[in-house]
């Protein structure tokens, strides 16, 4: 914990399409931690490439105070980015990035963030997370970054998040590290928020822990289907791995999800299938087997089946 009498100044550099959630589930913590401290332990400015206007991917826009090339010192960075996050690293944002860490600035990316920090060279050799849907073409682009399926990753003085609501429970852990858990606490609780989560939670491609500890063993076993998408384990053994016979299985599952968990798991892939599509350059092939299809024309049938195109009619519908 570090107490100091000057406000800790946090620069928040925001590219278009941002996530408003994500921006707030930042900035929301720090000013509740100035509310109830009753100081002004933290003050944030807002930054754009060029120091324009950004607009959000609900539409919103968000005036700028600065261009990234007034922003000067700093204690923290934080990059927040989303949709557009693999086309925004721009040579003068790289310079941007690795100017500031030069200076010893802590540096931070929420959301899609960690594609501009890494586009940077600056995850190279540190531990980072991305959200579950881009993992795997984090770790394709950028090899010498470990990546790591986690909620959020703080690595020495590099933070990445793999969302927006990991990017909340990143902001209290910041506030803790700075200023102690009573207050970390303290703002947590002026939110109602008691669901705080370690940034080494895995990530989960479905809400399951919406279900609770009411159904314990259908969170475990839908968290095993996201495991084994390549490999698919019939319904017997995803069964025997929570000590349940196949009928009670099958039963529980049509009683909370209303789905045998034959379909349950048949959607989830499908689902992957349809992001890979939509967000790599790959081949149907490769996507078919990516999400445990046989082969490609068995992707195809079930494809069209469940969402009315064939997997090429989608991605060039996509791309229209």
């Amino acid at each position: 914990m570090t107490e100091s009498a000057k406000p800790c100044d946090v620069v928040v550099l925001v590219f278009p399409r941002y996530s408003q959630l994500t921006l707030a589930a930042l900035v929301e913590p720090l000013r509740m931690a100035n509310t109830v401290s009753g100081r002004q332990l933290y003050q944030w400015r807002l930054c754009s490439d060029g120091g324009d206007e950004v607009v959000s991917s609900s539409g919103f826009t968000l005036t700028i105070a600065e261009d990234i090339e007034q922003v000067g010192t700093c204690d923290a960075l934080f990059v927040v980015a989303s949709y557009e996050a693999r086309h925004v690293a721009t040579d003068r944002v790289i310079a941007f990035l690795r100017e500031t860490v030069r200076k010893g600035t802590s540096i931070g990316g929420l959301d899609s963030g960690g594609y501009i920090m890494a586009a940077a060279g600056l995850l190279d050799g540190y531990r980072a997370t991305t959200h579950w849907d881009d993992l795997a073409d984090f770790q394709d682009r950028y090899p010498r970054v470990d990546v790591v399926p986690e909620r959020y990753v703080v690595d020495r003085t590099r933070s990445t998040t793999s969302g927006s609501l990991p990017s909340f429970d990143f902001t209290l852990d910041f506030i803790r590290r700075r200023n102690g858990l009573a207050l970390a606490m303290n703002v947590s609780g002026n939110f109602l928020y008691d669901q705080a989560q370690p940034g080494s939670a895995p990530q989960h491609m479905i809400a399951a822990s919406s279900l609770g500890t009411r159904h314990p063993k259908i969170t475990r076993v839908i968290a095993l289907m996201e495991q084994t998408l390549k490999a698919p384990l019939s319904v017997s053994e995803l069964a025997a791995s929570v000590g349940l016979s196949e009928r009670s299985l099958l039963r529980r599952f049509r009683e909370t999800l209303d789905v045998s968990p034959h379909q349950y798991y048949r959607e989830l892939r499908l689902d992957v299938g349809r992001r890979l599509l939509e967000n790599r350059d790959l081949a149907v092939t490769d996507v078919a087997l990516s999400c445990g299809f046989e082969s490609r024309g068995a992707f195809t049938h079930a494809f069209k089946e469940a969402f009315g195109s064939s997997p090429t009619e989608h991605r060039r519908g996509r791309s229209a």
